[in-house]
């Protein structure tokens, strides 16, 4: 067995891991020959760790499938030490081979005592968000702009390990040891991503709003500084953000909608006017001039700029038509004046994202 350690820099600073302890985190990510913890082997495991001189990665290589229970008992002593672990996708892949080998070697499973944390699965709400095309690590690490020296899938350098062990090379160790020690250098790459969660959380404050033609424009400011400027074209908004602020503009309608009463059989329907009235004002109206409301006719028209809302937020709720799924709301200069009803409005629309 092979063991590698090489001094690395980290700053986890306006990441969500800046106010962990530090040294009780476990950065980790492995190498196989297969899927199946049962019928392919254990290679490479490699660790990212926080040390009193310093940050650092350490590889246990088995230059053999030999060795693969030397490499797995070694890892597993020095996780011992801390109480977390941090991987991408580990939580379907890594954790479960692991554990099935442990169970094969008898050996103790060491990832009960520890808190795992799933990037793959902190960063999933964000595909939509930031059009992402995937959400494997390497398509991640193209949205930063991070490029590797590996050239090779983790698939490709299985036949590289094969050849590797039958006849040893500096250049197939080299290969082995590179992708996996990028592997984990693009893990740490993509930290910054979490800082794009809070959008999604509502996790800011409104600097301030006003209207502009048909639309609503909202200044936020937001808690973390964004990695890399974005755009999300939504349904009824658009919405970018950069630094530490985020922008919304939000498609509205100006002109006349439409206000449903929900007990139309207490309603006349007035055709010349278009609107419909409460059946004590009725009975002053000739009989030729109104006829019984329905569901679809039982409203009042109002005039002014309205906003829209997927779900009833509030109220009164205006509509183009009774059947619409898209409800309206009227934007008033006390809406605009009021900084907590328009964080909860821009809550209620990145819900949907």
């Amino acid at each position: 067995m092979i063991t590698k350690i090489y001094p690395i820099q980290l700053n986890l600073n306006g990441t969500a891991f800046q106010d962990y302890n530090k040294s009780g985190m476990l950065f980790f990510d492995i190498e196989t020959t297969g899927l199946s913890a049962r019928s392919s082997s254990l290679y490479l495991i490699g660790a990212v760790s926080y040390t009193p001189s310093g940050w650092q990665i350490t590889q246990w290589f088995a230059e053999t499938p030999s060795e693969e229970d030397q490499v797995l008992a070694a890892f597993l002593a020095f996780a011992r030490k801390f109480s977390q672990v941090i991987h991408f996708n580990g939580d379907r892949f890594d954790i479960p081979y692991l554990q099935e080998k442990c169970r094969a070697y008898q050996l103790a499973d060491t990832f009960s005592t520890l808190v795992s944390r799933d990037l793959y699965r902190m960063l999933r709400p964000l595909k939509n968000l930031l059009s992402l095309p995937a959400l494997k690590q390497k398509s991640l690490e193209e949205f930063l702009d991070i490029r590797r020296e590996d050239q090779y899938s983790g698939g490709e350098l299985i036949d590289i390990y094969h050849q590797y062990a039958s006849v040893p090379s500096k250049e197939g160790l080299r290969l082995l040891l590179l992708h996996n020690y990028e592997d984990l250098l693009g893990m740490l790459s993509i930290l910054p991503l979490l800082s794009y969660l809070p959008v999604l959380n509502g996790s800011f404050g409104v600097a301030g709003g006003h209207a502009a033609g048909d639309s609503l424009i909202i200044e936020t400011w937001y808690p973390a500084k964004l990695p890399k400027p974005f755009s999300y074209r939504g349904e009824h908004f658009y919405l970018t953000g950069e630094n530490s602020r985020l922008a919304f503009q939000i498609h509205g309608i100006r002109g006349s909608l439409k206000h449903f009463f929900p007990d139309y059989k207490n309603y006349y329907y007035l055709p010349l006017e278009d609107t419909a009235i409460h059946k004590s004002i009725a009975a002053y109206v000739d009989k030729d001039y109104r006829e019984p409301a329905t569901a679809a006719t039982c409203f009042t028209k109002k005039e002014g700029f309205f906003l829209p809302q997927n779900d009833i937020l509030f109220e009164p709720v205006f509509k183009k038509a009774y059947k619409d799924k898209v409800s309206y709301f009227q934007c008033t200069e006390k809406f605009l004046q009021d900084k907590e009803q328009m964080l909860r409005y821009l809550r209620h629309l990145v819900s949907a994202i």
